[in-house]
């Protein structure tokens, strides 16, 4: 017979981040049922684990998901459960907790005035780029916005990287529609016909940039989750209208950025792009009501990566809402707005 300890039974729970019924625990480990609601009901106790459900559908977690999350996707892409495209998981829920709404229900009020939005592009152009993994840090940012300097010794595709994502901002936030991804997805990824940057991963042909994929696969890297693919149909552009549409009839604007945030690069609408586009257009839902935006400054990469890998492949938002949270209070803080 196994040695059920609390500890023992996390590592299994955190193998598992779509929760484990008793069964599975009893035979896994080998145990008496007595046994083993003795064990459950000291992990329980301590805190170590959680229990959603009832009857057969009772299941038990990790009470940590992002150490569950984190040891489920540490496990190579080919060694998890492939996670074909659902497009059920482009509904509203599961949304943010009210509790991560509540946190910010006392910063309206607060647009951007001219030098507050000149500090937020540089917060917001570097960061999202670092986030694809360009190498301009915040002076360097800062220099090449205002002064037009460029980085000595670092890429040439790195400061355009940078350069794009200003112009992107500019645009939406002067434009504020949701239907601006099109163009704000031209911007982002424009090699400015530069021959330099032709065959860079950051920037796409003409012909591709703004344009939904219609006969082009995509493939997420190091992921199980198999975006849409329906050639001839128009089936992806017409779900990211239905998205947009979406997230314009969500009443909360933090509700309706995180929306934007996870399901456009779900649906992978564009050829690549799409993680950056998601940054860029979640915040016309927070400027249109006159909250400040988001900028992902100290927006912990690897976190993020496994946030998004658990809503594709579980659809599970947690890592997400917590990653959004502190993401967002970090970026009101950086401009001055009192702490939510």
């Amino acid at each position: 017979m196994s040695n059920l300890t609390t500890q023992s039974l996390v590592e299994y729970l955190n193998e598992h981040p779509g929760g484990v019924s008793s069964a599975a625990i009893e035979a896994h480990f080998d145990l008496s049922r007595s046994t083993l609601i003795r064990r459950l009901n000291e992990a329980l106790q301590a805190g170590a684990v959680t229990v959603a459900g009832r009857g057969p559908a009772t299941r038990y977690f990790s009470a940590d998901p992002l150490s569950a999350l984190k040891a489920y996707f540490a496990r190579p892409h080919t060694e998890r459960v492939v996670a074909p495209y659902r497009e059920e998981r482009l509904a509203p829920l599961p949304r943010l907790s009210d509790e991560a709404v509540l946190k910010f229900r006392n910063i309206a009020g607060h647009p951007l005035g001219k030098r507050a939005l000149g500090k937020f592009l540089i917060d917001f152009a570097c960061a999202s780029s670092i986030l694809e993994g360009g190498s301009y840090s915040l002076l360097d940012t800062q220099a090449l916005i205002e002064y037009g300097e460029k980085s000595p010794g670092k890429p040439l595709e790195d400061a355009f990287l940078v350069l794009n994502h200003k112009e992107a901002f500019e645009y939406l936030h002067d434009n504020m529609r949701l239907d601006s991804i099109y163009r704000a997805h031209d911007l982002l990824t424009s090699d400015h016909d530069l021959p330099e940057l032709a065959a860079s991963r950051h920037f796409l042909p003409a012909n591709q940039r703004g344009v939904v994929r219609e006969y082009a696969e995509v493939d997420i890297a190091l992921s199980a989750y198999l975006p849409p693919f329906r050639p001839g149909t128009g089936y992806i552009a017409k779900t990211l209208a239905r998205v947009l549409e979406t997230a314009d009839s969500i009443q909360s604007p933090v509700q309706a950025a995180f929306y934007l945030l996870t399901r456009i690069p779900y649906l992978q609408p564009f050829q690549d792009g799409n993680k950056r586009t998601s940054r860029a257009i979640c915040n016309v839902s927070l400027l249109r009501a006159g909250l400040p935006p988001i900028s992902f400054v100290d927006f912990g990469k690897q976190d993020y990566i496994v946030s998004l890998l658990a809503f594709y492949e579980l659809g599970d938002t947690r890592l997400a809402e917590r990653c959004f949270v502190e993401a967002y209070t970090k970026s009101i803080a950086r401009l001055g707005i009192p702490r939510p």
